[in-house]
């Protein structure tokens, strides 16, 4: 018998965050444990409200949600992407006012809470800006051993990065706090990067969308309504472009099954400083025998593969 992977995401839901959760409820040998929320897509506030209403049209008010950081470590949060997600962060779809609440736990401490009393157990999957996960290692840096792996979904190497922003070769996640992603890469824990370099090769298409609407319960038909305004957004970005990237979705998908991408072991660290690199991953790759990996990262994956998973998962 297959043991189903024990999964704490860390949001900012976010139309690809929405498909993330749903993916993870409904795949068969996933748990998703609990969810902590952050700035990003929008406010922390939004960001919350929308993890509630998908658990709530999925039947699964028994995760618990706990709201976390409302900015990045060393700057203020200057707004959300309402171009991306929609003016109300999930695409404009407008769904019930929430019936539950967040636990009376700031994220970081419900992370620190569900891996300290689950060690080795707990896959952390962090798909928007790392500062929660950053935070919960600094208040409790026994936690890098505790965890049993920190897949993100962030990073680029050679794909260009998002759109919009000044560093070219960023993701929006990293870009948005790169101080907090650094502390987990120097944090000792075992992390793996799933970013644009990946992502941006599983594709999203109006076929599929359609599909998953006709076959999927109520919280994929939303995401994938979310999915059409997503969609219209990347159409603008890259012109001529057919498809949304699955970016969070993979992240999950690789901390349940790794063999769906090819990684490779390098040391990395995160440009904090500069003009035109802040929140660009650097990898070290001099094989002078004193550079000592700390991280492995995506560089390929087998997206027909995980195109036709997401496919069937979103439709259960």
């Amino acid at each position: 018998m297959t043991l189903q992977s024990r999964i704490m995401l860390d949001v900012d839901t976010g139309i690809d965050d929405a498909m993330a959760i749903v993916y993870a409820l409904n795949h068969k040998d996933i748990s998703l444990e609990a969810i902590s929320t952050v700035y990003g897509n929008s406010d922390v506030g939004t960001t919350t409200r929308n993890t509630l209403q998908i658990l709530e049209a999925a039947g699964r008010v028994d995760i618990p949600v706990a709201a976390g950081a409302s900015r990045a470590l060393t700057q203020a949060f200057h707004g959300g992407v309402p171009h991306i997600h929609g003016a109300n962060g999930i695409g404009d779809v407008v769904m019930p006012a929430p019936k539950t609440q967040p636990v009376d736990l700031w994220g970081p401490d419900l992370i620190i809470k569900v891996i300290r009393d689950n060690p080795g157990e707990i896959s952390l999957v962090p798909v928007g800006p790392m500062t929660n996960v950053a935070q919960a290692l600094m208040k409790a840096p026994d936690i890098a051993e505790k965890v049993k792996q920190i897949v993100l979904m962030g990073s680029t190497i050679s794909h260009p990065g998002v759109p919009g922003i000044p560093s070219p070769m960023a993701d929006a996640n990293f870009y948005n706090d790169p101080e907090a992603a650094r502390i987990i890469f120097q944090s000792g824990a075992k992390v793996t990067a799933v970013g644009m370099d990946v992502t941006m090769k599983t594709k999203l298409t109006s076929k599929m969308m359609g599909d998953i609407a006709l076959a999927g319960g109520p919280a994929a038909k939303i995401a994938m309504e979310a999915a059409r305004f997503y969609l219209r957004a990347y159409q603008k970005q890259y012109p001529g472009i057919d498809f949304c990237a699955l970016h969070d979705p993979l992240a999950v998908a690789v901390a349940q099954d790794p063999s769906i991408v090819t990684v490779a072991t390098m040391f990395v660290d995160i440009e904090c400083r500069g003009e035109m690199t802040r929140g660009q991953m650097i990898p070290d790759r001099r094989a002078t025998g004193k550079v000592i990996p700390n991280a492995s990262v995506a560089v390929d994956v087998d997206a027909r593969e995980f195109e036709q998973l997401f496919l069937q998962t979103m439709k259960l």
